[in-house]
């Protein structure tokens, strides 16, 4: 215990022998530098943007125990854990400002709608539509999956089982759906033809 208590002694001694001012303003200024530095950075480069900003927060608390312990050897512990506060909730704002500016744009987070997944339907065949009911939709569904699993089995020739895979892919997708809308309810309805005319070409 000694030897640790003569260590944090030493470690006292060098940081009150540095002038109060200049502790202080050491401690700030490399704060604002890489502060500043990750602005930049995360404005320069994409990946730097995107990535988690903890790491950031983390810097800030781990600052803000740096703060107290520099004005305790010189202030009373109320002023220091004044001093500590401050710092501590400018840089959580700092924190919240960085996280905005790196917040992704939409057109970059949106996730690909179920339709934009799906074949593309003949133009000419999209009129619009009132919703097919879920239950409707659902009963066709779990009878399409059915009749796809049959002709899986099946000894299909490379390009049938291709097409019917894809079939497959694009069944399970409006499954999880539940209601369909109108566009998901006409691509529903290609698959079901394209099923039909595999079911006449196998048997089924």
């Amino acid at each position: 215990m000694r030897m640790f208590s003569k260590i944090i002694d030493k470690i006292y001694s060098s940081v009150s022998s540095i002038p109060f001012d200049t502790l202080v303003w050491v401690i700030i200024g490399s704060f604002a530098a890489i502060t500043v530095f990750t602005v930049i950075m995360c404005f320069a480069v994409a990946k730097i943007r995107a990535a988690e900003k903890r790491p950031y927060l983390c810097l800030v608390n781990a600052y803000t125990a740096v703060v107290l312990s520099a004005f305790l050897t010189r202030e009373p512990l109320a002023q220091s854990a004044l001093a500590a506060v401050i710092f501590w909730c400018f840089g959580y704002f700092l924190y919240g400002v960085l996280c905005f500016i790196s917040k992704p744009q939409k057109a970059e987070n949106a996730t690909p709608s179920v339709v934009t997944m799906l074949p593309a339907r003949n133009p000419v065949a999209a009129a619009p539509r009132p919703d097919v009911p879920a239950a409707k939709s659902s009963v066709r569904l779990e009878h399409a999956m059915s009749v796809t699993e049959r002709l899986l089995q099946k000894n299909l020739g490379k390009s049938d089982r291709q097409e019917l895979e894809k079939l497959k892919s694009t069944l399970s997708v409006l499954q999880m759906k539940g209601e369909l809308s109108p566009a998901e309810s006409d691509i529903l309805n290609d698959n079901f033809n394209a099923l039909l005319k595999l079911m006449a070409k196998y048997n089924i």
